[in-house]
């Protein structure tokens, strides 16, 4: 890019443009999705983002996009998903735990009434322990 040349907006990903790119990563992901770090593999995943760009810049009714888009778009749609996906799973823990707490609360007061020696003993107030004397205890031992 010149100096002297404007940048444009970038224009927002359409469904069309979100599938090629779900389609090339799903061909790529053995290295884009490899957690290593080390120069070669973030040299060689730059290089593999670089040939998804001109793969998919060749695509019919797509816009031009720099590799550096479609990389931010594929994070943005995974984040997207991970939120979903978490969220889902609270939903689902809360769905299957409420039926357990709602029968939990309905039995709790016959729970109560069969222990109440174990589960009130808490309320009363506690009794004193008796006070060691280092001396009656070794009269104990003598005697």
């Amino acid at each position: 890019m010149q100096n002297n040349e404007i940048i444009k907006p970038a224009k927002y990903f359409s469904e069309l443009e979100k599938s090629i790119l779900l389609a090339l990563v799903e061909k790529y992901k053995y290295v884009l999705e490899c957690k290593k770090s080390d120069a070669r593999t973030i040299a060689l995943k730059q290089r593999t983002w670089q040939a998804l760009a001109h793969e998919y810049n060749s695509q019919p009714s797509v816009s031009l996009r720099d590799f550096k888009q479609l990389k931010k778009c594929w994070e943005n749609i995974k984040a997207r998903t991970k939120k979903i996906m978490a969220h889902e799973r609270r939903e689902k823990v809360k769905r299957s735990v409420s039926p357990l707490l709602s029968t939990h609360v309905l039995g709790k007061e016959k729970i109560a009434n069969m222990l109440p020696e174990q589960l009130y003993f808490l309320q009363s107030p506690p009794e004193e322990e008796p006070e060691y004397h280092a001396d009656a205890a070794t009269q104990g031992i003598g005697a």
